[in-house]
């Protein structure tokens, strides 16, 4: 076998904006960025969430390796999820789910798996971990195999999902099946996820950071961390506007919770605070901005089978809220 790391040429990294294995960075976000933020969201831009390594290869048999830099227990999550990976092969909405990088216990800060395929051409695409920060990785091939860059995402551009523990991606399975994930693997699209469990709160700073950026869509939801209606109300509209600003023609798409039940009377508070920003962008004339209902999302039939905790999304509950956003942006972008 030979061996890439993940930062090896022809290998590629995405969803990470600071890469220096050297130091063990694998960042979302630069840290004199964020700092800016807060010292926890900081933190958790140091996570791996959202990030994927992508390559072509003819091996059939490839190995992957992890270096955790952190390991912790999630009251809501299995270790598969939060510490693990998973690996897909093809693209869009042909990817097939083939294996598991887990740690076998809260020890274990090497987790590996080996996956087999049929020895053609294959893409393969590794999610990173939900919570956990990474010091680094590797791919193991055959001596004889080709290992080539991953091709191009069909669209060009990448999407942009801003919001609370749910959009980090808690609490599904496996990283690949966060709704962000599906939405983006469903499109072939690449993402960003700037998810901070409790402490997405519509921030000047955060805003700022996302607007200096160049996205081919945005995707927001956080009154789940505002601490309340009035907190939302002063900061929804003008974290939608600086976006705007900075970026007047792209789609951007206002989402509220999808634990309507959870809490009825605030949900439908704060949903009304949401559908306000959209209407009002209506008003002056914005073509190009959606509300998305969070209450629609989990359905009716096995509405209550949605969530871990009343709250988070398992599997189905993801699965259902792709569909809705998924659709939703297929409509407007085509």
């Amino acid at each position: 076998m030979k061996t890439y790391s993940f930062t090896d040429d022809p290998i590629k990294l995405y969803g990470i904006e600071v890469i220096n294995p050297e130091k063990e960075f694998f960042w979302r976000l630069p840290h004199e960025e964020t700092v800016l933020v807060g010292d926890y969201l900081c933190d958790r831009s140091k996570s791996a969430c959202g990030g994927r390594v992508r390559f072509r290869t003819n091996s059939k048999e490839v190995r992957i390796k992890l270096k955790l830099k952190s390991l912790s227990v999630d009251i809501c999550m299995a270790i598969c999820a939060s510490a693990g990976c998973d690996v897909y092969v093809g693209r869009g909405i042909g990817a097939k789910y083939v294996g598991l990088i887990n740690p076998k216990e809260y020890d274990n800060m090497y987790p590996e798996t080996t996956v087999h395929l049929d020895g053609k051409m294959n893409e393969i695409t590794v999610n990173l971990p939900r919570n956990e920060k990474i010091a680094g990785g590797w791919i193991e091939v055959e001596d004889d195999a080709q290992v080539l860059a991953p091709l191009p995402y069909t669209r060009e551009g990448k999407l942009c999902f801003y919001g609370s523990s749910i959009t980090e991606g808690g609490c599904c399975s496996r990283p690949g099946n966060a709704y962000t994930a599906v939405v983006a693997r469903w499109l072939d699209s690449d993402y960003v996820n700037y998810g901070f469990s409790g402490h997405a709160m519509g921030e000047d700073a955060m805003a700022d950071i996302i607007a200096k950026r160049d996205f081919s869509c945005f995707i927001y939801d956080y009154d789940h961390n505002a601490p309340s209606t009035e907190h939302l109300l002063n900061t929804h509209e003008p974290f939608f506007q600086k976006i705007r600003a900075a970026h007047p023609d792209m789609p951007v798409f206002m989402l509220s919770r999808p634990d309507y039940d959870n809490a009825p009377e605030l949900s439908k508070r704060n949903r009304e605070v949401i559908r306000k920003t959209y209407a009002n962008a209506i008003e002056r004339g914005d073509k190009n901005v959606y509300f998305l209902d969070g209450e629609s999302f989990f359905g009716t039939l096995g509405r209550d089978m949605c969530t871990v905790d009343g709250c988070h999304p398992n599997d189905l509950g993801f699965y259902r809220m792709a569909e809705a956003v998924y659709g939703a942006i297929l409509k407007v972008m085509g």
